[in-house]
């Protein structure tokens, strides 16, 4: 079992005892399951991954008596100090800022009395204290399986690896969910070898070395010139910019292989669905906060703000955004739920006398419409900002407005889109745009807008489309 979470390489070996190691890797080894490993220590003869360059691990194993000089115990405020400090600064070191995908295995020749403290870097509420707490920790004592010889040092006892295994097995046994993101990693993997191997069986026949290589270099130009264009590609001005078209053009060849070894692999099937009818599927809304897990499927923050699918806060309220905002708010339905709310706050008891113009557009205007972000979205194509061939981008204008007032817009206009509930900077909201305020700017205009988010493909797709329909909709002919 132990193969099908972790095939990708993604496993990681700390133990400043090597000797002490060699039998856990000799048995990955055996399985198959490529590892790094480190002893720790930055100056170390296997020192830790440079900590500029963080990996993504899956699987770690950790020793939890990793200092050299530290051999007093844990009877000290001081040495649960420098224990609690050494390893919360390996996990921040060695992963991910926003590593939490990972099985932490922790073992010691003194398991019993440094496992409580270990645990408390996650939950320490000092400085020690880590943010990279483990989808699960396996506990296992190294005395179960080392046998202490008469010079001091441990050997491994080789009839027990299977005893270990069967320990970790029994363990990962119980993560079903988990497993099904390591086999959707491992599809991942195996299509980004196939999207390679495509490409290098147009090479492969070559019998001369030099000329395979000089020949591999002519297709990727061909790959560049392919996405980008032939004036593209001239008019690049610098060689990351081709490459960026190369990775690209394989990006959408690894989607095809993704689609379609997810579909015709057999990968280990999933069986703990929550949902079987439909009041389950409401639980289970009421249960995840979907608005915070559309936070990461709608929306992100990539390093470059000019992308399709960026997001500005506009800088202006102008008189645009008061138009987007009119034609879109039904002022009725705003007025009478709010008033439902509050109803005995204000001791209404006719709701459609209470309705009256004044309190309805005050209502509008000075409650809803001062909780609204004004906000522009850029839907130019990304393969004309990739390619350099953008003069104008395309912006629609609209904004983003509290989830409280999501039922208040009006669902019948062709030319409004309106986003699902997501959660940003802590708050439920949605994107209203409007598709007739289609507008173009320059690339200097882009670059001093005030960006806050990137929409992701599939959000941006469907605003495109209907942006699309919108533009070309025929006009209907009639007496």
């Amino acid at each position: 079992m132990i193969q099908q979470y972790f095939k990708t390489g993604k496993t990681i070996v700390i133990d400043d005892q090597y000797e002490e190691a060699k039998p856990l890797l000799d048995a990955l080894t055996r399985l198959h399951i490529p590892f790094i490993y480190s002893q720790g220590k930055p100056n170390s003869k296997f020192p830790l991954p440079d900590r500029k360059n963080p990996f993504h691990y899956n699987l770690v194993f950790m020793d939890l008596n990793l200092d050299f000089k530290f051999t007093g115990g844990l009877s000290t405020e001081g040495n649960q100090k420098t224990f609690k400090g050494l390893h919360s600064q390996i996990l921040n070191n060695l992963l991910k800022n926003d590593n939490r995908s990972f099985i932490l295995i922790i073992w010691s020749n003194e398991e019993e009395e440094y496992r409580d403290h270990y645990l408390n870097i996650f939950e320490d509420e000092e400085k020690y204290r880590t943010d990279k707490r483990p989808y699960k920790i396996i506990s296992l004592s190294k005395p179960d399986f080392f046998q202490e010889q008469e010079d001091g040092t441990f050997k491994f006892l080789e009839e027990k690896e299977t005893e270990l295994k069967e320990k970790i097995n029994k363990e990962l046994s119980k993560l079903e969910a988990f497993n099904l993101l390591c086999e959707w990693d491992k599809v991942v993997s195996q299509s980004a070898g196939d999207a390679i191997d495509d490409i290098m069986g147009l090479v492969n026949k070559i019998p001369d070395e030099n000329q395979r290589e000089e020949h591999l270099a002519k297709i990727l130009t061909a790959m560049s010139i392919a996405y980008s264009g032939d004036k593209g590609y001239l008019n690049f001005n610098s060689n990351q910019e081709r490459t960026d078209s190369v990775l690209l053009t394989l990006t959408q060849l690894l989607n095809d292989d993704i689609d379609r070894n997810v579909l015709n692999q057999r990968q280990q099937e999933f069986t703990g669905w929550k949902a079987k009818d439909t009041s389950e599927i409401n639980q289970i809304r009421s249960d995840i906060n979907p608005s915070l897990l559309n936070n990461k499927l709608l929306i992100f923050q990539p390093n470059k703000s000019d992308l399709t699918g960026s997001v500005y806060k506009s800088k202006y309220v102008n008189v645009e955004f008061k138009d987007i905002f009119t034609d879109s708010i039904n002022k009725d339905k705003a007025c009478k739920q709010f008033l439902t709310r509050y109803k005995k706050w204000y001791k209404i008891k006719n709701l459609d006398q209470a309705m009256t113009n004044i309190i309805r557009e005050s209502y509008c205007d000075k409650y809803i419409y001062n909780r609204s972000t004004p906000i522009e979205i850029n839907l130019s194509p990304l393969c004309d900002i990739v390619q350099d061939k953008i003069v104008y981008h395309r912006i629609v204008s609209g904004y983003i407005m509290p989830a409280s007032f999501y039922n208040s817009t009006k669902s019948d206009l062709a030319y409004f889109v309106k986003s699902p509930v997501f959660n940003y900077d802590g708050n439920d909201v949605f994107i209203g745009l409007d598709l007739r305020h289609l507008v173009s700017c320059t690339k200097t205009d882009i670059e001093q807008k005030d960006y806050l988010f990137t929409l992701r493909t599939n959000l941006v797709n469907d605003i495109q489309t209907k942006l699309a329909s919108h533009v070309s909709r025929l006009g209907v002919l009639n007496l």
